[in-house]
């Protein structure tokens, strides 16, 4: 009777044994990687399959990607806890034309199983940078100009150009234009005598899709100041009288322009005539002077500004002089 009962016992103990080894088979979680779908240049859609799920919802979800085969330096895109059944996550950001290696995996509570590693390719990129050769009218006004086209679904965020005295862009300043359509320029001022080199360049998709242009080289001509030239006087009455000048900006800005005058030969105390704002590369200006002494002899001369280096500059032009006709 003895013997019956601890052998009974033993065939329990068995039982219990191989039950709670059944359970914890049965507990195991198991994942499949799937074919990816909806490949871009950019982006990628990964799949997978939650095959079993120890009959509750696992912890979480994902796939481990990267260029690399073995997915040491992985990344991770996470899908969340669930349940048995397909599960995919949409990626952005990838490089073009660029083989990526994923596999699925889920996390039970004790558990981590992964699927296979497959692998894509992404497409090549459907955007392209073109830089166009810089136009040089002065060393500080130098007009960086590029274009793109785009047959992407996505905005382009920036555009811009890159500049450096290097060939390789180190210690390059990056210059964006005012907007982000096509063409697109900057205007920048450099060194006189240098030559630099530059390259198109536009940013998208959260700044992760950096395109450049071709690179160019040119080079700066020696600075040049801009010139005023004192005209004779023209329409000369007794109260009035027309002056005139003459202006080669050699490519500077001009912000103003006008006339210093006196009574005086030694042109002591000067007063400003103005003739309005900046002009163009050569350009010719003229104001009326009015409210004038007749047969009187009055001296000018003309006068322009311009600004180098943030600082406002003046040029000045020779003095001459006109008499006012006898009153009538």
């Amino acid at each position: 009777m003895k013997r019956s009962i601890v052998f009974c016992s033993l065939i329990a103990i068995m039982a219990m044994v191989i039950l709670s080894g059944c359970d914890r088979i049965m507990k195991v979680v198991s994942v499949s990687t799937l074919q990816c779908s909806n490949l871009g240049a950019t982006t990628v859609v990964l799949k997978g399959q939650l095959v079993s799920d120890a009959g509750s919802e696992v912890a979480e979800r994902g796939f481990f990607y990267g260029t690399s085969k073995n997915l040491r330096d992985h990344m991770t895109a996470e899908c969340g806890p669930g349940r048995k059944g397909n599960f995919e996550a949409r990626i952005t950001g990838l490089l073009p034309n660029t083989k990526y290696y994923y596999q699925a995996y889920a996390k039970g509570d004790d558990d981590l199983d992964v699927g296979d590693i497959m692998e894509f390719t992404t497409y090549d990129l459907k955007i392209t940078v073109h830089t166009d050769q810089p136009t040089v009218a002065s060393p500080e006004n130098v007009t960086f100009s590029g274009s793109y086209v785009n047959e992407e679904s996505f905005t382009i965020e920036k555009v811009g150009f890159e500049c450096s005295r290097f060939g390789d862009y180190s210690n390059s300043s990056i210059i964006y234009s005012a907007n982000t359509n096509t063409p697109f320029s900057a205007v920048v001022s450099l060194a006189p005598s240098t030559t630099y080199y530059c390259r198109a360049f536009i940013q998208a998709q959260d700044s992760t899709i950096l395109l450049y242009g071709e690179s160019v080289a040119f080079a700066t001509t020696e600075y040049e100041a801009p010139v005023v030239t004192t005209l004779d006087a023209v329409d000369v009455a007794s109260t009035s009288a027309r002056l005139k000048a003459q202006i080669t900006a050699n490519g500077n800005s001009i912000n103003s322009k006008g006339f210093y005058w006196s009574a005086s030969s030694d042109f002591s105390s000067p007063t400003a005539l103005w003739a309005g704002a900046g002009a163009g590369t050569t350009s010719n200006y003229e104001t009326l002077f009015d409210n004038l002494t007749p047969s009187t002899t009055y001296y000018y001369k003309a006068f322009i500004t311009y600004s180098r280096a943030g600082e406002d500059i003046e040029v000045l032009g020779e003095v001459k002089s006109f008499t006012t006709a006898a009153a009538k």
